[in-house]
């Protein structure tokens, strides 16, 4: 018997479990592709950046944030557009940009959560399903014949499920640490950034 016959011996469970992983891949996959493009830095861009501000040259270095495809330089873009007036309120919005663009990074993180926390469950649903089939059929077949392949049917639904549950609770579980872990660590490259921007604008005279 191959995994195909398997997953069916385990009901219509099985296919609730296969479009849930799905879900899963499709979520990973997107995060992981706009986590890899987050952690683009561009440091002669960042230097250059830095360069400008040291000479008080606000809008050079706004000009140099456009032309990016970081997105540190994004978000200090946001920022900048204040420098020349507001040095505090230049940081402040670079400081609220950062976190935006670290809160959108985690966005679908819950959804993946989720399905790490109910497709286990929906696993010991088909668990119990299984064996009310198969005690039912114990039930109605008492002082009788008990056919064999419906009770199998049932306890192959019963195990196969649960199986089916558990693999997809830990291929979710691994999907969302590895991304959590992605996001952590550009965050604490953004802020280093953010921060180090932030004390040269702090040096400007007032």
């Amino acid at each position: 018997m191959n995994i195909i016959d398997l997953a069916i011996k385990g009901g219509w469970l099985m296919g609730v479990l296969f479009a849930l992983s799905l879900i899963a891949v499709a979520l990973f996959i997107e995060r992981w592709l706009t986590t890899k493009k987050a952690e683009k830095v561009e440091e002669k861009t960042f230097i250059d950046v830095i360069r400008a501000i040291d000479q008080e040259r606000i809008d050079d270095a706004t000009n140099i944030c456009k032309l990016s495809e970081s997105h540190i330089c994004k978000i200090l873009e946001q920022g900048l557009n204040y420098g020349k007036d507001d040095v505090n309120l230049a940081t402040e919005t670079i400081d609220q940009s950062a976190n935006q663009f670290v809160r959108s990074l985690e966005k679908n993180l819950n959804t993946l959560s989720t399905l790490a926390a109910i497709a286990p469950l929906i696993g010991f649903l088909g668990t119990v399903t299984g064996m009310i089939k198969t005690f039912y059929e114990l039930h109605v077949s008492a002082g009788g014949v008990v056919d064999i392949n419906i009770l199998s049917g049932g306890i192959y639904e019963a195990l196969v499920t649960t199986v089916g549950g558990l693999i997809v609770g830990i291929i979710c579980i691994v999907f969302y640490n590895y991304l959590l872990s992605r996001i952590e660590a550009i965050a604490f490259v953004v802020e280093a950034k953010i921060n180090q921007v932030n004390a040269h604008l702090r040096r400007i005279p007032k």
